[in-house]
């Protein structure tokens, strides 16, 4: 589960992210919690939709045409598989792209 949400995101953000530019991923892990964070450079959402970003089915203004692919569905699942490991999920706007966190909790032999 944990690998298809991370998936979802990282799809997401190749998919949006302008031309030419780079999706970054950075991973941290500072005593029991690892940080996942997945930046894309594609202009990020409206502030107000932020909040909708990881309802099932919800797609925002342009991206709610077919022809960019995809249901809406991807955020979703990462949210429920991330909630099922006792995690954390968001997104917010950074400079010129969207910025998704995942906070998880490690067991003590490094493993989630």
């Amino acid at each position: 589960m944990l690998r298809s949400a991370v998936e979802n995101v990282l799809r997401n953000a190749v998919r949006y992210t302008k031309q030419g530019t780079s999706v970054n991923v950075a991973v941290e892990k500072k005593g029991e919690k690892v940080r996942i964070v997945v930046r894309d450079h594609g202009g990020g959402v409206p502030q107000d939709e932020l909040k909708n970003l990881f309802k099932p089915f919800y797609r925002i203004g342009e991206a709610r045409e077919r022809s960019t692919g995809g249901i809406g569905l991807g955020l979703a699942i990462a949210d429920r598989a991330i909630a099922a490991h006792d995690g954390t999920i968001g997104a917010k706007n950074v400079d010129d792209g969207l910025e998704i966190e995942i906070g998880l909790k490690c067991s003590s032999n490094g493993t989630s």
